[in-house]
């Protein structure tokens, strides 16, 4: 997944939909939930970012209904993290350390374990998980420059 098909084609310059930009890790996180709810959550649109670094997609934060197991009944707006540990069992087990490891979802896509929770619509708290993950998890500073993709995925279907 680290690779991932939006990325490719954002590094050609085709985008679907797509608002991109670089900054600090934690200013640009913070923009990013920002303009990802007043562009989407009045809709309901479905969207997905990818949080990049150097031309690497570490992480995924996507509208719940993509992901089964944070989907909600009324498929309402809010802000799911997706992790996935393709071959990365070091960053996996610092994971597992982390005192919120146990608030996030279980599950398996083609043998890779994954781990997904929905935060609501709440921006601190999403900005605040994302940090402390890509901190301590990925070894990140919050100085750190990343490029911050947001892809409309469409309405979403109640």
């Amino acid at each position: 997944m680290r690779r991932i098909f939006f990325t490719i084609l954002a590094a050609l310059g085709i985008n679907f939909g797509a608002k991109s930009q670089t900054e600090k890790l934690d200013s640009g996180l913070k923009n990013t939930l920002k303009i990802t709810a007043n562009r989407f959550e009045n809709k309901n649109h479905a969207f997905l970012i990818n949080l990049a670094k150097d031309n690497t997609v570490i992480m995924q934060v996507v509208h719940g209904a993509l992901i089964e197991q944070t989907a909600t009944p009324e498929n309402s707006f809010n802000f799911s993290i997706n992790l996935t540990f393709d071959n990365e069992m070091e960053k996996l087990a610092k994971f597992r350390t982390l005192e919120m490891f146990d608030d996030f979802e279980y599950y398996e896509f083609d043998g890779i374990p994954c781990f997904a929770i929905n935060m609501g619509n709440n921006q601190e708290k999403t900005q605040k998980v994302l940090l402390e993950i890509l901190n301590k998890v990925y070894g990140f500073e919050n100085s750190d420059i990343f490029e911050f993709e947001i892809y409309d995925q469409g309405p979403v279907r109640r």
